[in-house]
């Protein structure tokens, strides 16, 4: 056998003439019918169990990418809800401590503490007061302590 009658037709080349004239020149070279056909059935069981390998991959991929998608669109959202505004939080009180400790000097610590300190305090009383609903509204306009009608002054 020569070196023609060595290599089969492989098909890289899609088109029907060329797979024709390929095989034809194989038998001619002396190759033999069987190896021929053997190439066929490998080449067709190849193609099908590459096929169904490619259906079990799609058919895997159509449950996972829902749930990739939630689990991105999640962290999104407590990126968006959560990690951003604590970061303006965060910018925002190095902005107040820089110009504390421009202001103050030396002092800036204890004026930031006492600062702190009576932001609590106000909390405090706001959620101790009695007119108030003891809860922060975010979207709407919270009670305020100190305003409103005493209700002690109300009842008769």
């Amino acid at each position: 056998m020569s070196g023609a009658a060595d290599e089969l037709p492989s098909g890289d080349d899609p088109s029907p003439n060329s797979v024709l004239t390929g095989t034809i020149g194989y038998l001619n070279a002396d190759g033999t019918l069987g190896t021929l056909l053997q190439g066929a059935i490998f080449g067709t069981l190849v193609s099908v169990f590459t096929g169904g390998v490619n259906l079990i991959q799609s058919i895997v991929g159509l449950i996972t990418a829902p749930i990739d998608s939630l689990g991105e669109a999640t962290e999104a959202t407590i990126d968006a809800t959560i990690i951003e505004p604590l970061s303006i939080i965060s910018e925002g009180a190095a902005a107040s401590a820089e110009s504390i400790a421009n202001q103050f000097g030396p002092f800036a610590f204890l004026v930031g503490l006492g600062v702190l300190l009576a932001g609590f305090w106000l909390i405090i009383q706001f959620l101790q007061e009695d007119e108030t609903s003891d809860t922060f509204v975010v979207p709407g306009f919270p009670d305020i302590p100190f305003v409103g009608v005493d209700e002690e002054n109300d009842e008769g």
